[in-house]
């Protein structure tokens, strides 16, 4: 068993690093449950229903930069426009993470006399706070590759679809970048999963796996730039 602190958490705002104005995060997850309970029952039955959730960020009010909160204001009244992604754990490879494509609900700034200033902001997630694990790492890339595979398991094949989601931080000198997550049985025949639409410049992006898409025990991602150049990104992959 293994325990970590809260400050090696990382968080990605769309195609920002944002964890220097971040001093602390919640995701909630919920799902709707209704009673189907009958008069032949010994006790309450439920069914799973909807999904939906919710992501909050908090910190001191960062002054000079705003990055953060720019992405926030901008995003206040357009329809799913604020990918957040968290990393309690940090942005290796395989890491848990955590991933909501939602609208601002919640905005505030707090000042004092006697405390910095700072934020609160809650994003209210579009079907639902999705879990998953990184597939590639935050680190930059210089040339066409296949990622380290990653082993989910034996029996962990799922059907239910799930979500993928790209966070673009750097790119300089490319004409493009083609990144994929792609899926194996056997971790030596390989199959595309998932296709992001071709990056030419800093950008965010979540793709939606429909219910009923298999997902194989081993996912790796898969890099194809057009140039020379470099590009700094991170995939998740979150499995439903």
């Amino acid at each position: 068993m293994s325990f970590v602190l809260g400050n090696v958490s990382r968080i990605l705002v769309n195609e920002r690093a944002v964890s220097a104005t971040v001093a602390g995060w919640t995701a909630t997850h919920t799902r709707a449950v209704s009673e189907v309970t009958t008069v032949i029952e010994s006790g309450a039955r439920f069914v799973p229903g909807l999904m939906s959730g919710s992501l909050s960020l908090r910190g001191p009010q960062d002054s000079v930069d705003q990055t953060l909160h720019n992405e926030i204001k901008d995003a206040i009244g357009v329809d799913n426009s604020l990918l957040v992604s968290v990393f309690p754990d940090g942005t290796d490879i395989g890491k848990y993470a955590v991933t909501v494509l939602g609208d601002p609900s919640e905005f505030s700034v707090d000042a004092s006399v006697t405390d910095a200033v700072g934020y609160v902001m809650t994003a209210q997630a579009d079907e639902s706070v999705d879990m998953g694990f990184i597939v590639h790492a935050l680190t930059a890339e210089t040339a066409d590759g296949n990622g380290a595979s990653i082993d989910r398991g034996v029996g962990s094949a799922t059907t239910g679809g799930g979500v993928a989601v790209m966070h673009t931080t750097a790119f300089a000198g490319f004409t493009g970048n083609v990144v994929k997550i792609q899926h194996s049985t056997d971790n030596a025949v390989w199959a595309d999963l998932v296709t992001f639409t071709n990056v030419t410049a800093i950008s965010a992006e979540r793709k939606f796996l429909a219910r009923g898409t298999t997902i194989n025990r081993y996912v790796r991602a898969v890099t194809d730039v057009t140039g020379s150049g470099s590009t700094t990104f991170l995939v998740a992959l979150a499995p439903r």
